[in-house]
């Protein structure tokens, strides 16, 4: 399937293809960092070098979960992909999570001396970080298995299978936020969950491979599928939106109207569910999964409320704490912009909506950008330019893998 006619009919694919070597170039020099005085060569995603945090942080594991999706899939162009994604897998084990050394831990620091260590002498994981390191496996597996020493796909298991023991409730089958919520004694947090770790087209392909636990993976997709669906009966009706997090209320997932874990406006649309028309869109475009009514609504509703100009979407709308589809948030954070890039081209007849988004992209320079910004920026453009490859695909994009070949 080609979903992105619109884009090569205006730009060809070798331009398409040449403007997404050329961010990733920047984005690599800009972002691309090695552990140094250590015997095994790491390397990490300084995610704080456009915003610097009070204790030193260096990076964490949801940005290195999108970098080891990102190489193996950038390795068609980069010469060096590979080299850079085993120095990424390398810094992942070396940080374990104090719950279940199968998962990364979470965040990690510089210290005065210059040694990158936990941020915390027990510090665990976020769900999130794992499902896309664990994704990225899986490509490389597709990529490379059987010609390295390492079984990627053993390796992707393994984590697979972490995931399902530690950050998968076995009661309500809801991804929880990470590790820690089964570590600690406190229930508090047990029955919550993140919208933007609704990431289905993973989930898919962990069914596939966790042959142990492909019903469970089902029943886990089966729970965001009717949390989406009771959800789109509330407040997202109009929209479509999802909230960053559910709470279990009354035995239903609802969007909370008071601070659970980062913010006020947990129960709004912002920096967590900011993802999900990308993280909804994967399965669409790589499945074969139906449009469900949440992605056709949220599609009509974003084109409407900013009058086909991807320039007036806002980096954050009201859900439960204001009127649902109201703005808060400013303009310009392509956070919020390059997502629906993603979800523009699950449906016909958005070749105009889809060239906004990606010329609006394309306008804000990466030192304007913060590194979130730019990584899922990255993200879009990879799929958009139909260079994503899945790790059970069976086009023919992974033969051509050696076309356009350079050192970056």
């Amino acid at each position: 399937m080609i979903y992105n006619k619109a884009l090569i009919n205006l730009y060809s694919q070798e331009k398409l293809n040449d403007t997404l070597i050329y961010f990733y170039s920047l984005w690599k020099k800009r972002y691309l960092r090695t552990v140094e005085n250590v015997p095994t060569k790491m390397e990490y995603l300084f995610y704080s070098l456009d915003q610097p945090t009070p204790n030193n942080a260096v990076t964490v594991s949801e940005d290195m979960g999108y970098a080891m999706v990102i190489f193996p899939l950038m390795s068609r162009f980069d010469a060096v992909a590979k080299d850079h994604f085993t120095n990424i897998y390398n810094y992942i084990k070396n940080y374990p999570s104090v719950y279940n050394k199968d998962l990364m831990a979470w965040q990690q620091v510089k210290t005065s001396d210059g040694k990158i260590v936990n941020a915390e002498p027990k510090t665990d994981s976020a769900t999130d970080g794992d499902m896309d390191i664990s994704y990225g496996l899986l490509l490389a597996q597709k990529l490379w298995g059987g010609m390295d020493n390492v079984n990627y796909k053993q390796e992707a298991i393994k984590r697979i299978n972490a995931l399902m023991d530690s950050c998968v409730d076995k009661t309500d089958y809801i991804l929880t936020l990470g590790d820690w919520v089964k570590g600690i004694p406190s229930p508090t947090f047990k029955s919550v969950t993140r919208s933007s770790d609704f990431m289905k087209h993973h989930l898919i392909e962990f069914s596939k491979v966790d042959t142990k636990n492909s019903a469970n993976w089902k029943r886990v997709l089966g729970r965001i599928y009717s949390i989406i669906d009771d959800q789109m009966k509330r407040e997202s009706k109009d929209t479509g939106l999802m909230p960053d997090f559910f709470i279990k209320s009354q035995g239903i997932y609802i969007a909370p109207k008071t601070k659970v874990l980062e913010s006020p406006h947990d129960g709004d649309y912002f920096t967590n569910s900011c993802r999900t028309p990308w993280r909804y869109s994967m399965d669409i475009l790589f499945n074969n999964v139906d449009i469900p009514p949440q992605m056709s609504i949220l599609n009509r509703w974003i084109k409407k409320t900013t009058n086909l100009n991807a320039k007036n979407i806002k980096s954050g709308y009201y859900i439960a704490n204001g009127t649902p589809g109201s703005s808060f948030g400013d303009s310009n954070n392509l956070a919020f912009i390059a997502p629906f890039l993603v979800s523009s081209l699950i449906e016909d007849g958005n070749g105009d909506w889809t060239i906004s988004l990606w010329n609006t992209l394309m306008e804000k320079p990466i030192e304007n950008c913060t590194f979130y910004e730019n990584t899922l920026k990255l993200m879009a453009m990879i799929i958009a330019t139909g260079n994503w490859f899945t790790p059970s695909s069976t086009d023919n994009l992974l033969k051509r893998q050696c076309q356009y070949r350079i050192s970056i």
